[in-house]
């Protein structure tokens, strides 16, 4: 009996680690896209500047852990997430991407003018911003992403872009 636990414990696990090493995650909005997989940076509009961000293997399993806290993986297709208030336009300046066995299973675009304090989001939403906000935070302690953040923001001030 215990062997047989023991090898059920097993095959769980094993499924579980092949789950996660499948999955792609993309952050792009209008100044960079980034792979969190392979650490490919890139500006396309600025001299179609190209990097390199090297997450620590720490990192990339918060950043999975973060996938499965949110029930991100779960999401199918497009979702919008912007408040009730009401907008003209909203500005959904972020967008997740996630690829599960090299797939596009849902984007997920976050507006900017979303507040966690004032907007009237769902529980789905909330846990949506609640994820980029934790993802954020953990880039943001890496040298390699806040070097190239530095960068985008020297960019912006070079470049002056027009969004209609």
């Amino acid at each position: 009996m215990k062997n047989q636990i023991l090898i059920l414990i097993t095959l769980i696990l094993l499924s579980c680690s092949k789950r996660q090493e499948n999955i792609d995650l993309y952050i792009s909005n209008s100044n960079y896209e980034l792979n969190l997989k392979t650490g490919d940076f890139k500006i396309n509009w600025y001299n179609n500047y190209k990097d390199k961000i090297e997450l620590s293997k720490n990192e990339k399993n918060q950043i999975r852990k973060l996938i499965f806290k949110y029930n991100v993986d779960t999401f199918k297709g497009e979702k919008n997430v912007f408040g009730e208030e009401l907008l003209i336009m909203p500005n959904f300046n972020d967008k997740f991407t996630l690829v599960i066995n090299n797939k596009i299973e849902s984007e997920i675009s976050i507006s900017k003018q979303v507040k966690l304090e004032k907007s009237k989001l769902n529980k789905i939403d909330t846990d949506i911003y609640n994820f980029k906000t934790e993802i954020f935070k953990l880039l943001s302690q890496n040298k390699d992403f806040e070097r190239n953040m530095d960068t985008v923001k020297l960019a912006n001030k070079k470049i002056k872009r027009l969004f209609l």
